[in-house]
């Protein structure tokens, strides 16, 4: 049986418009008068997703960054982490400089930039967050970095990660959450990482475990799932890893996915 349902939230369970239908609210509302868990898993900042969180009252942890960080909301508790060291950022850094890519850091929850330009406001829109502009990565950081974020045209970005050197496959977890977005985070940090930790915390059997998602970056923890879904909006690859694929996310596909499993309507 099914006690902790883990769902993306961009293009999963909220729509394109970043709004969750009316469907999906209601089969929020059945986990929880089941006792249901739900975990919000996505590459989005705790910030961000805690706002999320508060509007649909969810408070149980979350995953974010990829999987790099999960936090409980009622609290601010960290409860894992997963950083990238401060010289493996600036490499990263002066790597996007180079090729011309716009890049974000996050350190301490807080976003960070060099630049405030149109990429700067389509992100701010989409995380509902504020950025914080510096003068020079390369002497602000200091710490370690919890994900470093490349922004530009997918193909641009698809050719970098090709050309990438061996070594950065060796140390970073590299991956598009978005076609324009390429994320950097520690080697260690997935989804499914995360996940498994968060069933671990409550005890829970991988069986009992079921996620939804829509990219790539959702592939580890629809693998380790007892039972992985993709909306009908999901890449192929995702797809291929899941048990079943449900209709889109603005068809309302967590519900329908939390219906074909726990046998309701709503």
């Amino acid at each position: 049986m099914i006690k902790l349902v883990a769902t993306d939230l961009d293009d999963t369970l909220l729509s394109k418009d970043l709004t969750v239908t009316e469907k999906n609210l209601k089969a929020i509302e059945f986990l929880k008068q089941n006792g249901i868990i739900l975990i919000l898993a996505s590459g989005r900042p705790y910030p961000s997703v805690k706002k999320v969180a508060y509007e649909l009252q969810n408070f149980y942890p979350m995953i974010t960054y990829q999987g790099a960080l999960v936090y409980d909301p009622k609290n601010d508790q960290k409860l894992y982490g997963c950083e990238i060291q401060p010289e493996d950022a600036k490499q990263l850094v002066m790597l996007a400089k180079d090729e011309g890519i716009h890049v974000h850091i996050y350190i301490d929850n807080i976003w960070y930039v060099e630049v405030i330009n149109e990429k700067t406001e389509f992100y701010k829109n989409l995380t509902k967050l504020e950025p914080y502009k510096v003068e020079n990565f390369i002497e602000f950081i200091d710490r370690p970095v919890t994900k470093v974020l490349f922004f530009d045209e997918h193909e641009k970005l698809k050719d970098l990660k090709e050309r990438l050197p061996k070594e950065f496959s060796e140390k970073f977890n590299i991956m598009f959450s978005k076609p324009f977005f390429l994320e950097f985070t520690d080697i260690n940090v997935s989804k499914g990482n995360a996940l498994r930790f968060l069933a671990e915390y409550y005890g829970l059997k991988r069986e009992e475990v079921m996620a939804i998602g829509d990219g790539d970056n959702d592939i580890s923890m629809i693998e380790y799932a007892g039972v992985g879904v993709a909306v009908g909006n999901a890449t192929e690859s995702l797809k291929n890893a899941a048990d079943f694929v449900t209709r889109s996310c603005d068809e309302s596909g967590f519900a329908e996915a939390i219906e074909k499993v726990f046998n309701v309507q709503f």
